[in-house]
């Protein structure tokens, strides 16, 4: 029970972070489009490699596949899996700090979680893990930024597909439930995802 508390507390602080990084690149697109032969004076996770290079997804893949089985098996309850098999040992290389230092599978909707918590949009979702995402975020003098977006995020389905979701295909949205604030990234596949609007911290992504 403990863990999971501590897992909706993260999600929560997720969430307000996620507000304020929104908020950030708001106010900053409106200072002007970033000129090209300027130089960044910092990168987000500058010294962390990135997992979805440095790692090995496909073993992670097999992994997941594991405990998508032990999840159906235990009727979606993280809480009677082995914790080894939440464990990604990629996750050292992920871009947020949560990621790295915090559970980084996300598993929504959770049999004994309050029903005050529940998010009617990810019930087809039996977890996910956006270690092998990436935004890149650049800061530039005038408080500027701009993302290089690179990786995707892992989705593991109840109906038992796993698969591998393009960061730039994310989208946002706002729960059904109104005791859930913020937005929260969607993938495709979620019946909101066609009526969700684009990620913003995408918004100004660099071409490559």
């Amino acid at each position: 029970m403990k863990r999971l508390w501590l897992a909706l507390a993260l999600g929560l602080l997720t969430i307000a972070l996620l507000g304020w990084n929104l908020h950030r690149n708001h106010t900053q697109a409106s200072d002007g489009a970033v000129r090209k032969d300027e130089i960044p004076i910092s990168r987000l996770a500058a010294n962390v490699p990135d997992a979805a290079k440095a790692g090995d997804p496909d073993a992670a893949i097999r992994q997941l596949h594991q405990l998508l089985g032990a999840l159906r098996a235990h009727n979606w309850d993280s809480l009677r899996v082995p914790v080894s098999l939440q464990t990604l040992s990629d996750a050292k290389f992920a871009e947020s700090p949560i990621d790295r230092n915090y559970e980084h599978i996300c598993f929504p909707n959770q049999p004994k979680m309050p029903e005050k918590y529940h998010i009617p949009e990810f019930e087809q979702v039996a977890f996910f893990t956006h270690i092998y995402a990436r935004y890149n975020r650049a800061y530039y003098k005038g408080d500027r930024s701009q993302s290089h977006p690179s990786g995707f995020v892992i989705v593991g389905w109840k109906d038992g597909r796993i698969e591998k979701v393009p960061i730039m295909q994310l989208r946002r949205f706002t729960s059904s439930n109104p005791d859930v604030p913020g937005e929260m990234v969607c993938y495709p596949g979620m019946a909101v995802y066609d009526t969700a609007k684009p990620d913003s911290m995408l918004s100004d992504a660099a071409s490559k």
